[in-house]
């Protein structure tokens, strides 16, 4: 089997940075992570934020961490950095080979789809933004390592689309049918992401974050491992 991730991102409308940051991992026991993390506010000011978590999630698993620690950490660090007063939101998507499962791990009021031979659903459990208080819990829910299981996580600025002046907003309905057709993960992201700014009339309205993890079948005898990335500026 395969572990395949798409992440797909774009900045608010006429600002330079964006806030969000998003980090893919391999796990030192076999599998990938997606640490996707949204800062406080915009701008640098954010990209600050959600940088320095981010890449202190990656670290920690790279060392062996497990999720739900990590997210304590984080919370625990941004709390202490910034004594309380910035927030930011995070989510965790892991394939670990170790434990032959999927886990997802959220501190953030954008839930995760996940798509799998039962109906696709939202894991959307209410949780807290970290860095606000001390011992913040995140919510973290497994699944097993299946062929065909898809993990959708987003930031806000993707759920929220449309709802600063549009005529339509975002629709989990949609995300659920896109499932249903035979789309890359790279093809899938992009979808997402160009759907969201569609709802905000080309101009994104808030920093837009989406990753996109799912379990296929595996032709490569050799486990070949690639990455494709591209970087605008």
């Amino acid at each position: 089997m395969e572990v395949e991730v798409g992440v797909a991102k774009v900045g608010k409308y006429a600002v330079r940075v964006c806030g969000d940051s998003v980090e893919v991992v391999e796990r030192p026991c076999g599998g990938v992570s997606v640490v996707l993390v949204d800062g406080q506010g915009h701008g640098r000011a954010a990209k600050r934020t959600s940088h320095m978590i981010a890449t202190k999630a990656a670290n920690l698993i790279e060392d062996g961490a497990r999720d739900g620690a990590v997210m304590r950490v984080v919370n625990d660090h941004l709390y202490a950095f910034r004594d309380g007063q910035v927030s930011a939101t995070a989510t965790i998507l892991t394939a670990d080979l170790d434990h032959d499962c999927l886990v997802v791990s959220r501190n953030s009021n954008s839930p995760v789809v996940v798509g799998s031979r039962n109906k696709p659903h939202c894991v959307d459990s209410p949780v807290e933004p970290i860095g606000v208080r001390r011992l913040i819990k995140p919510a973290i829910t497994h699944y097993d390592l299946m062929e065909g299981t898809t993990l959708i996580g987003f930031t806000d600025g993707v759920i929220h689309a449309g709802r600063y002046g549009g005529t339509q907003t975002f629709d989990y309905k949609w995300v659920y049918a896109q499932l249903n057709k035979d789309s890359s993960v790279h093809d899938l992201t992009g979808k997402i992401l160009d759907y969201a700014i569609d709802l905000d009339g080309g101009k994104p309205k808030d920093d837009m974050a989406v990753a996109v993890m799912r379990i296929t079948r595996r032709d490569d005898l050799l486990g070949i491992r690639r990455m494709w990335i591209s970087y605008p500026y």
